[in-house]
């Protein structure tokens, strides 16, 4: 019991000093990486030869700003890329290629340590680039843009403050300068790919709107926002991070709650020896300072363990949950040392208190077995000759029924961790389904993306060249059997004037798509060119209510627009407007245009769409065709990341499952080894024996994930809608797979508990029948 209670204290120190340090780390986890990083208050990307100049000149103009860098930029392709044996790379949306000695960014490794310099010849790719594309470091990778090609070898991961992010997720590659000297001595690149980002300081927040509003004059801003909104960005990342956090904090009280019972465990175990001390005199007081003192040693011990076990673990779990950030506590040191002197304080504490048993025994205690032989109420409502199962189950329902505080721990213990990962589980399923379709644009039969016609159509024709477009694939459809139509959604940049406040945001409209199909949470339909719907970001943003009307600078000329209609999205985080199809947009104002949809005439099945979407992939040449489901994931980037915490979870808790189950049975054997004894002596076998103390394993188990799995419904939706609505969607209907919430990983856990305590009660098998009398 001693070595099990030393193994719990190792565990709650290495998890409360740990714990402490990535609190610090977390809570200013964001901020701080942008700082180190530079990111600035405003970023804007802009795309074009010409664009440096007007950017340039607006930025040196404003009085608000403090500063602000400018860093040259080339925009490619994923078709860019292609590994050794010539097959495309998987890269997620543009890629932007630049010299680390022009870079204004600070970039840094996986090792936190910033990249100053890259030899000529190599390359760092950010994001999860290497990742997905299964390389290592030194692997080499040829980029071919236009008319140039060369080879560079890949030295590492760089972490991206701007663009590292998931729901970013765009792939930059950092190069020598003499790569980028080789790209720009192609004409074409020279004139149609270059592009700039600028990193903009501000004296005061006042200015977010007139910069704002200033730069939605320039030609050619593929995307700009306030660092709340690149912070807002890494949403998904910080909750995997809080997820660890909120890990830390339930292991933390499992470890306290589990050490309590060890000690009151401990202690009313010993009973003979607490009989002895006082029939020769010692007193409570001196008695309770031994145990004490014997406490302390081993939450001495325990703690100066965990205390150097917490600060690798504490780096490992940071850099587990912050590939694309810079997480680091600059503190560690300090801040675990108060954590273990927080467990020895708070062991101490219960100790104390646990050692008021000592007051309660008396020297007949040592002599009657620590029992006093008098019990005032009935021990169970239940009856042996009533009872119609085995002996070995009634035995384990009546004990569970006759003292459930004694099983507590278990019940609290596992309720916390289960409750936990199915929350996880409900989540994950969401994204794993189309749940957030409507959130991006209308639901269409199929998705798919071609990043090189849509930037060849983002130019003042683009319009025109898209309509030209999407006639010559609807043709192409048609003469392969899958009469289709095709509609895509874009967003432009444009600015927008509420109570005599200016504000860039991005305004989306469907081009082959009308206002009418796609969905409202209040309001009306719009049904002019005139007439619009805001997000509640938007609304809160600006102030416009239903009602309202706002100004909308066309670039052509301005429009009153009334706002009819409210409506949800997480594009751009939520800060979109939804313009009419009639609204007189310009594609010179374009900023970004979305996946492609497919829409079949003969309305197939999924069985059938599944089958085009494999027909359309080869007939395109392009992997990247998607049902819903798959473009949802695709768009937010985040759900293989929520399901590795998820099954992380399980695995922690299988874990936790196994420790308290050997030290709960390992304490039932001790205290039950006379009753185990009379058992045997009156012909129960082993096995009748094993069954008793297994399932009274198995209801409690049973009890506590069915109490979370309940609970974990309504805690789905406490716990993630403020979440999802941080990112736009602040209605979202949870997909709620009741064989996994009720039957898989209640089972997984329920088998976990059986195994562990089986193989604990295997003891049981040298207990014998004359140890009735054995009380040592």
């Amino acid at each position: 019991m001693n070595a099990i209670l030393l193994c719990f204290i190792l565990l709650a120190t290495m998890f409360v000093a740990s714990g402490i340090s990535n609190v610090v780390s977390v809570m200013n986890g964001t901020d701080s990486y942008l700082d180190k990083a530079g990111i600035g208050d405003y970023v804007v990307i802009s795309m074009g030869a010409d664009s440096k100049a007007s950017i340039d000149e607006i930025l040196h103009e404003m009085e608000s700003i403090r500063d602000y860098r400018i860093e040259p930029v080339v925009f490619g392709e994923k078709s860019n890329l292609k590994d050794m044996h010539g097959e495309e790379l998987e890269a997620k949306n543009s890629v932007i290629y630049q010299s680390i000695e022009d870079s204004r960014l600070k970039f840094f490794d996986k090792e936190n340590k910033q990249i100053t310099q890259i030899k000529p010849g190599h390359a760092y790719a950010t994001g999860d680039f290497m990742e997905k594309n299964h390389l290592q470091p030194g692997d080499k990778i040829r980029i071919t843009h236009n008319s140039i090609s060369f080879m560079v070898t890949l030295d590492g991961m760089a972490k991206d403050a701007l663009l590292g992010s998931s729901m970013m997720g765009n792939s930059r590659f950092l190069f020598h300068r003499e790569e980028i000297k080789k790209l720009l001595s192609d004409e074409t690149i020279y004139n149609g790919y270059q592009g700039q980002i600028s990193y903009i300081d501000l004296k005061d927040e006042t200015g977010v709107s007139e910069i704002a509003s200033a730069i939605s004059q320039a030609p050619g801003i593929m995307f700009s926002g306030a660092r709340s909104l690149i912070k807002m960005c890494y949403v998904m990342d910080m909750i995997v991070a809080f997820t660890m956090l909120i890990l830390s904090i339930c292991l933390i009280i499992v470890s306290f709650v589990v050490l309590k019972f060890s000690i009151t465990f401990t202690i009313s175990e010993e009973f003979r020896e607490i009989g002895v001390m006082k029939a020769i005199g010692i007193s409570n007081f001196k008695i309770r300072s031994l145990y004490l003192t014997k406490y302390l040693m081993l939450a001495v011990i325990g703690a100066f363990v965990g205390f150097f076990v917490s600060i690798p673990f504490s780096d490992l779990l940071l850099r587990s949950v912050s590939s694309n950030m810079v997480l680091e506590a600059d503190n560690h040191f300090l801040l675990s040392v108060l954590g273990a002197i927080l467990v020895v304080i708070v062991i101490l504490l219960y100790a104390f208190r646990c050692t008021k048993l000592v007051k309660k025994s008396s020297p007949i205690d040592a002599i009657r077995s620590g029992q006093t032989g008098e019990r005032y109420k009935k021990k169970s409502p239940f009856r042996l000759v009533k009872s119609h199962g085995s002996t070995g189950f009634f035995m384990a329902v009546n004990d569970v029924f006759s003292a459930p505080r004694r099983y507590m721990t278990i019940i609290i213990t596992f309720f916390l961790c289960t409750l936990f990962v199915l929350v996880f589980v409900n989540t994950s399923s969401t994204m794993r389904s189309d749940t957030f379709i409507t959130t991006f644009g209308t639901r269409s039969d199929l998705y798919y993306t071609d990043l090189t016609e849509a930037m060849s159509s983002m130019n003042p024709d683009g319009r025109k060249q898209i309509e030209e477009y999407f006639a010559k694939t609807e043709a192409l459809l048609q003469e392969n059997g899958m009469p289709a139509k095709l509609c895509v959604e874009t967003q432009y940049k444009y600015k927008v004037r509420f109570n005599g406040k200016d504000y860039s945001i991005n305004c989306q409209q469907g081009i082959h798509t009308k206002a009418s199909d796609y969905e409202y949470t209040d309001g009306v339909v719009p049904q002019n060119k005139n007439e619009i719907a805001i997000t509640p970001t938007v609304s809160k943003l600006t102030g416009a209510k239903l009602g309202d009307t706002v100004t909308i600078d066309f670039g052509t000329g301005t429009l009153d627009c009334i706002v009819v209609a409210y409506f949800q999205s997480m594009n751009q985080l939520g800060e979109v407007i939804r313009l009419h199809e009639d609204a007189p947009t310009d594609f010179t104002y374009i900023a970004n245009v979305m996946s492609y949809q497919i829409d079949f005439d003969d309305h197939p099945s999924a069985k059938e769409i599944e089958i085009r979407k494999e027909k359309i992939k080869k007939l395109f040449d392009n992997e990247k065709v998607m049902n819903a489901t798959e473009y949802c994931d695709d768009c937010m980037g985040a759900a293989s990341t929520m399901e590795s915490v998820q099954y992380l979870l399980l695995g922690i808790t299988l874990i936790v499952v196994i420790l308290v189950c050997i030290l709960m049975e390992r304490s039932f054997l001790a205290d039950e080894k006379s009753q185990i004894a009379v058992l045997k002596a009156m012909g129960f076998g082993n096995r009748r024996v094993m069954e008793w103390h297994m399932i009274r394993f198995g209801i409690v188990t049973l009890v506590a994930v069915l109490l979370a799995a309940i609970c974990s419904i309504p805690a789905t939706y406490l716990i993630g809608n403020p979440i999802f609505g941080m990112m736009g969607a602040g209605k979202v209907a949870y997909v709620i797979r009741p064989w996994k919430i009720f039957f898989l990983y209640p089972g997984i856990i329920f088998l976990m508990t059986i195994l562990a305590s089986g193989m604990t009660a295997l003891q049981i098998r040298t207990i014998k029948s004359n140890d009735t009398t054995n009380i040592e």
